[in-house]
């Protein structure tokens, strides 16, 4: 399905083998050296609690729920090290990523130069770093887009039902991963009506076949399923930062200027105004469909990256890749500008590839003289799983950061599955609600003395100077009312709070 085009200049294998065995150590290092961002919470846990038991049925997930899926054979291939499998899944994805952003452009009959320049400097957006160092579900669906966006270019040329189903289904795959791909494959949907109005059909039910998965989690679990995916969604972020003072961060203006500095942070900025340039400049030519096609997708990629709130930096990933694809067509056409425009271009996004590649250039010195924070933390579990063995003689434990827990061969709570984002809202649903969906609130706290935990681990939500209320704190309140025994975690800032001994 997926081949190179014949017109790709021959030229040996050990430069491009070269380039992605660098960026597969790149990627690699960079996941171990990266600290936990504070969101993974619910992406670790998700993936581990999808291994014992069936998503939204028994456990509450605030995303789709195919990245959980996914990933949640690792939890049971490398117990004790999923921390750090999931990590290098993660780099893997964005590596595959790279290499069918590069296959897409040469298909699109991109020059190999200008696809290996124009995929390099997507590689070095911030957004791109960022998420190919962290476990989160944005790394999935971009790999995911990226390959529907290929199998579109081929369709476009070869014109087979199967190519434009395929495409489909991976879009459909991607948005069962994450939501703010939907208007990605919409974009490319409305483009196939006008381009090729006999195919969107098969584009449409090879999205309806990627979908499926999610249609079927929605159908065993529809109450759990709608809080956790679009009510959360929609009235959380808003409670949490209102209730902190800070709710006007929130705001429309706020969130097109954080989507400008995201862009900044790197190439993409720069690329995207190059791209909006060239494309005025050239508007009475007719281009090729695959460029319309990029052009389309663009569009989709910047309405996907302004529609979640709070705005972060792993959200621009849905346009990257028809970004890259413009890319590499302008770096082609910029053979035919002036004598220097090319070069000076070029340079520019190198320059500007320096603020994408800090971060995680300053995780990989740090790790270098202090350990990697990955492995670390993985130690760490280790220790309190052992510590609460010892002291209890059982392995249950309740926490709000359930990412440092994964590796320790204790019993996590099932109703602190989404980490601490319900939990620090739980004024906006009744008990009830927080019961039936199996989702713990501080109102519903009390009913862990039915079968009391063995231990509680705290520390990890103690808020920040933006956000300062602290959700841990009814957590501490809880386990020193019950005489619970206080640990300090080797890191120095978790304390793991045991339950007296009943032997």
């Amino acid at each position: 399905m997926i081949s190179c085009p014949a017109r790709m200049e021959p030229r040996g294998a050990t430069l491009p083998v070269a380039a992605t065995a660098a960026a597969l150590l790149w990627f690699g290092i960079a996941a171990l050296a990266t600290p936990f961002d504070h969101d993974e919470s619910q992406y670790i846990a998700g993936a581990w609690f999808s291994s014992r038991l069936l998503i939204y049925r028994d456990f509450l997930y605030l995303q789709p729920p195919l990245h959980a899926w996914l990933f949640a054979p690792l939890a049971l291939g490398f117990p004790g090290r999923m921390l750090v499998a999931m990590r290098l899944a993660t780099a893997a994805c964005a590596l595959i990523t790279l290499l069918l952003l590069h296959f897409a452009q040469r298909r699109a009959g991109i020059s190999r130069a200008s696809a290996a320049l124009a995929t390099a400097f997507i590689a070095a957006t911030a957004a791109f770093q960022f998420t190919a160092s962290v476990t989160r579900n944005d790394m999935l669906p971009t790999m995911l887009a990226t390959l529907a966006m290929l199998l579109s270019v081929i369709a476009l040329q070869a014109g087979g039902r199967r190519h434009w189903f395929g495409a489909g289904l991976f879009f459909g795959l991607a948005v069962a991963a994450k939501l703010n791909f939907i208007p990605l494959g919409a974009a490319v949907g409305g483009f196939a009506l006008l381009a090729r109005p006999r195919h969107a059909a098969w584009l449409a039910l090879g999205a309806l076949a990627g979908l499926a998965p999610m249609l079927v989690a929605c159908a065993l679990a529809p109450a759990a399923f709608f809080y956790g995916v679009v009510t959360f969604a929609a009235s959380g972020p808003f409670a949490w930062y209102a209730a902190n003072g800070a709710g006007d961060e929130l705001s429309w203006g706020e969130k097109f200027g954080d989507l400008a500095k995201y862009l900044w942070r790197g190439p993409a900025l720069l690329s995207l105004a190059a791209i909006i340039a060239h494309g005025w400049a050239s508007r009475g030519r007719a281009g090729p469909p695959e460029r319309r096609l990029a052009c389309w997708m663009i569009g989709g990629g910047l309405i996907g990256a302004a529609l979640p709130t709070p705005s972060q930096l792993q959200y621009v990933m849905p346009l990257l890749p028809p970004l890259g694809l413009a890319l590499g067509f302008m770096l082609d056409d910029a053979r035919a500008w002036p004598r220097r425009a090319r070069p000076v271009l070029i340079a520019s996004l190198c320059l500007s590839a320096v603020p994408g590649l800090l971060p995680a250039t300053r995780h990989v010195i740090a790790m270098a003289g202090h350990g990697s924070p990955i492995l670390a933390a993985s130690d760490h579990a280790r220790w309190a799983g052992a510590q609460v063995r010892r002291l209890t003689g059982d392995d249950e434990i309740v926490t709000l950061s359930p990412q440092q827990l994964v590796d320790s061969g204790l019993n996590i709570d099932r109703r602190f599955a989404p980490g601490p984002f319900v939990y620090r809202t739980g004024w906006t649903m009744e008990g009830a609600e927080a019961r039936r969906i199996h989702a713990m609130i501080p109102a519903t706290l009390a009913d862990l003395d039915r079968d009391p935990p063995e231990a509680i681990l705290v520390g990890y939500e103690m808020g920040t100077r933006k956000l300062p209320l602290r959700p841990d704190d009814s957590l501490i309140a809880y386990a020193k009312r019950r005489a619970y025994r206080m640990l300090a975690m080797p890191d120095g800032v978790g304390k793991l709070y045991v339950r007296p001994s009943r032997r």
